[in-house]
C-alpha cells in the first residue's frame, strides 16, 4: 500500500478513540476509500489500521501486480474461458483494465459443461488460446495432473490474497476444499454455491395454516429443522388441485445427484470410507434414497425434468411451498421481475439436520459446483493472469462484483456474509446472507479429486434410475459402488486415497465426527 499520511493518521485517531464513527467514514470518504470498505473497517474487532490493511491489501498487491505485468506483456489482450451465464459480474471492470492498463479482456464463453472438457483438450493441444479459466473446483486436480493449469501456491504466497483470513477470507471449509488440491492452491473461488432451503414466509405466517398445523403435528408451524419436518411441511402445503406443491427440490439428471447427496452427509456418512471404499450403498444411503422416494408425492410435476432455471421460475411464479437452491435461486425468488410470487415473502434457513447412528443431530450442508479462477500454463502472460484472479477475487472487488445481475457469482467470503455492502444487503438481506454463512461453514464438498466427473455422473446416473423406479434403491447404490470402484482402480487408488485424505481433512469438526475421519489415519 503506498503511503499516505492522511489516511494513516485517521486511521490511527478512529482506532484511538479520538474520532466519532461517523466522522470517520467522512473522512475516509474524502480520502478516496470506498464506503463499503470504511464501513468494514469501522465495524472490525481487529482495529482500524490492520482491518484496512487486510481487507484493501489483496486488491491493491494484485493492482500492483497487474501494473508491472500488463507494462512488459507483448500480449495486450487477456483471454478468459468462461461458463455462459457468468459474464455479468466481470464486464464492469473491462474499461478499468483497458484504460488503465492498456489490457483488454476477451471472454469466450462455453456452456458450464463443456468447461471441464475444454481444460482438458488444451492439455493436449496446447495452444495458448486462453489466460485464465473458470472451472468448478472438481477441474482442479484432472487440470493440475494433466499439467494445463499452474499450481497458485508460489504467487498467493507472495501476493497474499488473504484466502484464510478469519475476517475477510473464504469462508472455510469452502477456503481449502474449493480451492486447494493436494494442499496446494490450485485456484481463487469466485462464486459461492452452497444450497440453501427457501420457504414461502406469507404461507408460514397465515394464521388459519398455522393453527391447522399446530392442530395437526403438535408444534408451531415454522421453517423445517430436521428432514422430518421438510417431509412434514411439504405435505401440509401441497396442494396440486390450486397448482401449488410442496416442494420444488430436483430429481432431475444432473442436478438429482446433490439431492441426494445431501441427505447423505446430513446422516454423518460421505462418499468413500479412508480406504477409498464406497460407504453410499450402506443403511444410510438407502434411507436417503426412501427419503427421496417418499417425497416425490409432495413435488411439483416438472421435478423431473428442472434446469437450474426452470426452477428458479417456476418458484418465482408462486407454484410450490419449498425450494432447495443455490444463493442466486434466492436472487431470482427476491427479485420482483423473476419472483412476482415470492418478492417479500421467502423465508429462508439451512440445510435440515438428520441423526446419526448414534443419535447425534447433526448440520451438514453441500457446497456444490462453484466456480473460481484458474490459470493456464500455456498463458502468454501468466502473471498477468494471477493478478487478475487475485484483484477479482479480493474482498474489496468480489464485494462489489457480486451482486450484478447477469452473473453466476454468489457470496464466498467472510466480509460478504458478516460485513456485507449496502450493494450485497440490498441483493440479498442481512438474514439471508447470514442463512448463508451459518450453513456454509458445515458443508461438504463435491467430489474434488482426480476422475471427480465420472465418478459424480456414475452417481446420478443411478440415482435417476431408481428416482424413476427403474432400479430399487439397494439394486441402484450397489452398482453405483462398483462403477466407483472401476474408477478407483484406473485412475489408481493410492492417488485418490491421497486427495480424499486432504479433501476431508479440512471438514466442519461435527463431520468429521459422525464421519469417523478422525478416526481414520
Amino acid at each position: 500500500m503506498e503511503k499516505n499520511p492522511k489516511l494513516e493518521k485517521t486511521l490511527k485517531e478512529y482506532e484511538s478513540g479520538g474520532m466519532t464513527r461517523r466522522s470517520f467514514l467522512k473522512t475516509m470518504t474524502t480520502l478516496g476509500v470506498a464506503a463499503a470498505v470504511a464501513n468494514a473497517v469501522a465495524l472490525s474487532p481487529l482495529g482500524a489500521v490492520k482491518a484496512f490493511a487486510a481487507i484493501n491489501g489483496p486488491e491493491e498487491r494484485a493492482w500492483a501486480l497487474a501494473k508491472v505485468a500488463a507494462a512488459k506483456a507483448t500480449k495486450k489482450t487477456l483471454t478468459l474461458l468462461i461458463p455462459t451465464g457468468s459474464i455479468g459480474n466481470m464486464t464492469p471492470y473491462v474499461d478499468k483494465w483497458k484504460n488503465e492498463l492498456g489490457i483488454t479482456l476477451e471472454f469466450i464463453e462455453e456452456p458450464d459443461e463443456v468447461v471441464h472438457t475444454k481444460g482438458m483438450q488444451e492439455a493436449v493441444a496446447k495452444t495458448g488460446r486462453y489466460d485464465v479459466m473458470m472451472p468448478t473446483a472438481m477441474s482442479y486436480p484432472d487440470w493440475i495432473d494433466s499439467g494445463v493449469i499452474y499450481d497458485l501456491t508460489d504467487w498467493t504466497d507472495k501476493y497474499d490474497p488473504e484466502l484464510f483470513n478469519k475476517e475477510y477470507g473464504v469462508v472455510f471449509p469452502a477456503s481449502h476444499h474449493a480451492q486447494l488440491y493436494n494442499g496446494r492452491v490450485a485456484g481463487l473461488l469466485n462464486d459461492g454455491d452452497q444450497i440453501t432451503l427457501l420457504c414461502r414466509k406469507d404461507y408460514l405466517e397465515d394464521s388459519a395454516k398455522a393453527k391447522a398445523f399446530e392442530d395437526k403435528f403438535g408444534r408451531k408451524l415454522a421453517v423445517p429443522d430436521t428432514w422430518k419436518e421438510y417431509y412434514d411441511l411439504a405435505s401440509f402445503m401441497h396442494d396440486p388441485a390450486n397448482g401449488f406443491y410442496g416442494s420444488l427440490e430436483y430429481r432431475s439428471p444432473y442436478y438429482v445427484k446433490w439431492m441426494f447427496m445431501q441427505r447423505l452427509v446430513s446422516k454423518g456418512m460421505l462418499y468413500f470410507d479412508g480406504e477409498m471404499n464406497p460407504t453410499f450403498n450402506s443403511d444410510e444411503g438407502v434411507a436417503a434414497l426412501e427419503d427421496m422416494l417418499a417425497m416425490n408425492q409432495f413435488l411439483h410435476p416438472d421435478a423431473f425434468s428442472f434446469t437450474w432455471s426452470s426452477n428458479y421460475n417456476a418458484f418465482g411464479r408462486g407454484e410450490g411451498f419449498m425450494n432447495i437452491v443455490w444463493p442466486s435461486g434466492f436472487k431470482y425468488s427476491k427479485a420482483p421481475s423473476t419472483g412476482p410470487a415470492t418478492t417479500g415473502h421467502i423465508a429462508a434457513t439451512v440445510m435440515p439436520a438428520d441423526y446419526t447412528k448414534d443419535g447425534t443431530k447433526l448440520y451438514a450442508g453441500m457446497f456444490c459446483w462453484g466456480y473460481g479462477y484458474a490459470v493456464s500454463k500455456y498463458s502468454a502472460n501468466p502473471e498477468l493472469a494471477y493478478a487478475y484472479a487475485q484483484w477479482m477475487t479480493s474482498p474489496t472487488i468480489s464485494a462489489d462484483a457480486i451482486p450484478y445481475l447477469g452473473g453466476y457469482s454468489d457470496p464466498y467470503r467472510v466480509n460478504h456474509m458478516l460485513q456485507p455492502t449496502k450493494r450485497l444487503v440490498e441483493t440479498y438481506t442481512k438474514p439471508y446472507l447470514n442463512t448463508l454463512y451459518n450453513n456454509m461453514v458445515n458443508t461438504v464438498p463435491d467430489f474434488c479429486l482426480p476422475g471427480g466427473f465420472e465418478y459424480q455422473d456414475a452417481l446420478d446416473k443411478e440415482v435417476h434410475a431408481c428416482m424413476t423406479g427403474s432400479k430399487k434403491p439397494k439394486e441402484a447404490l450397489d452398482r453405483a459402488a462398483q462403477k466407483f470402484d472401476r474408477i478407483t482402480r484406473r485412475i489408481g487408488k493410492d492417488k485418490v486415497k491421497g486427495a480424499w485424505l486432504a479433501l476431508t481433512s479440512h471438514l466442519a469438526d461435527p463431520i468429521k465426527k459422525a464421519a469417523g475421519v478422525d478416526q481414520w489415519s
